[in-house]
């Protein structure tokens, strides 16, 4: 068994090794790049787009016109089919249709604020994505951190396991305290273990939104942290700037607008379309080569459109309140975000979690050091390393959440406040 579990962790590390080589490193910089270039959904939405913008032109087009004939075929007592000889029949007509009440630029006005809509989704799209990004990008990376420590402990407590196995073998140490080291082993190895998964999800969300087929490593220089401070920005100020830059106000400002068109577009349909024509007769009518202009209109008698006018009219109070309601949305996901910020940043107590951590990784090598040499008990090593491995762990999930407060913040003001792409 004991093999067996050894044999267990070494392959668990080669295996995580191997596919650490693999991985592609990139800087947020590189990530998002590679997002605008090869994100299928923003690829998909752009072509949307597109369609959208194509449809702003067939509305702008005219209705084509329409052409009818009658052929003569003689009499029911002489049969000739298509005879438009001299003593032959040929009638033709063509009409073409003529909106009335500014029917076509009122659809135009509706397709235009289609395809606005539609690209307000673009950029919201893009909004959303890109805070999964930094999320994913950011999570994956802070678990690295934490991977590299837990990784390193495995290692020098293997040393340690090694030593008191020859010494235990001699019996010159407690078999005892082999059981408790090797306890410690599996449970550092089942949070190694924990970590891993929690690093292959962040991975595989990381890979989906950058549309890469392979695995991708976070490569952050410098201090993450030092690029992400409120530089004295007003909560007032924040929600202007989200009204100012939001795309989904933006869209639902936009179907407010489609709505207003649609409207006047179904009060528009209430008048009839005229048709206007010319026909050309040879024979059929009082006179040879009879030519003569046509004209049509429907007669509004029963249907005047009511049922859609109706409708239309509430889906604008519809869009109304849908505004009304994102507007506050917006206001609230602002003031939640900076007192999320507020709450973390409140750690002005807390020791310089950067100088802590460098003392704190020289305290843990010398326990290490004393325990081998036989200067602190079992008891004290096994205290030190599952406080030390608990510090890391929590330390780099409050860095996490940390940096995922501002990006939240620039995801709920719609804008890069702490662009931390160069």
């Amino acid at each position: 068994m004991k093999k067996l579990r050894i044999f267990g962790i070494a392959f668990f590390f080669l295996s995580a090794n191997s596919r650490a080589q693999e991985a592609r490193r990139l800087t947020l910089q590189q990530a998002e790049a590679l997002f605008l270039q090869q994100n299928y959904l923003l690829l998909a939405q752009r072509y949307q787009v597109s369609a959208d913008e194509a449809l702003v032109q067939q509305a702008k087009l005219w209705d084509n016109p329409s052409f009818s004939s009658t052929f003569g075929f003689g009499t029911l007592e002489k049969v000739q089919p298509f005879n438009m000889g001299s003593g032959g029949q040929f009638e033709g007509d063509i009409d073409q249709l003529i909106r009335l009440a500014g029917k076509r630029n009122k659809q135009v006005q509706l397709a235009q604020w289609n395809a606005a809509t539609s690209a307000a989704a673009f950029n919201e799209l893009m909004r959303t994505l890109r805070l999964q990004l930094r999320t994913s990008y950011y999570q994956l990376y802070f678990l690295k951190e934490t991977e590299k420590v837990l990784k390193e402990q495995l290692n020098n407590l293997q040393i340690i396991l090694d030593a008191y196995h020859a010494a235990d073998a001699k019996g010159s140490v407690a078999h005892a305290d082999v059981i408790r080291l090797q306890a410690l082993q599996i449970g550092i190895a089942n949070d190694y273990t924990d970590l891993r998964q929690q690093e292959l999800a962040a991975s595989e969300n990381l890979q989906m939104i950058l549309g890469s087929p392979g695995p991708v490593e976070p490569l952050v220089e410098g201090d993450v942290l030092q690029q992400y401070k409120l530089n004295g920005y007003t909560e007032q100020a924040l929600t202007d700037t989200a009204l100012a830059n939001r795309p989904d106000l933006q869209m639902a400002g936009h179907q407010l607008k489609m709505a207003e068109a649609n409207y006047r577009l179904q009060k528009a349909m209430a008048v009839p379309d005229l048709h206007l024509g010319a026909t050309y007769d040879r024979n059929g009518s009082y006179a040879p080569h009879f030519i003569g202009l046509t004209m049509g209109i429907d007669l509004p008698l029963w249907n005047r459109n009511q049922g859609n006018i109706k409708a239309a009219g509430s889906s604008l109070k519809v869009q109304g309140a849908a505004l009304d309601q994102q507007r506050l949305a917006i206001a609230v996901e602002v003031n939640t975000a900076l007192r999320k910020i507020s709450f973390l940043e409140k750690s002005t107590g807390w020791p310089d979690i950067k100088s802590f951590n460098g003392e704190y990784d020289k305290l843990i090598d010398e326990v290490a050091k004393n325990f081998r040499k036989g200067n602190i008990s079992l008891l004290q090593f096994i205290d030190y390393f599952n406080s030390y491995s608990d510090h890391v762990k929590h330390t780099n999930k409050f860095l996490n959440d940390r940096v995922l407060a501002y990006e939240e913040l620039n995801y709920a003001t719609g804008t890069q406040l702490f662009n931390t792409v160069q």
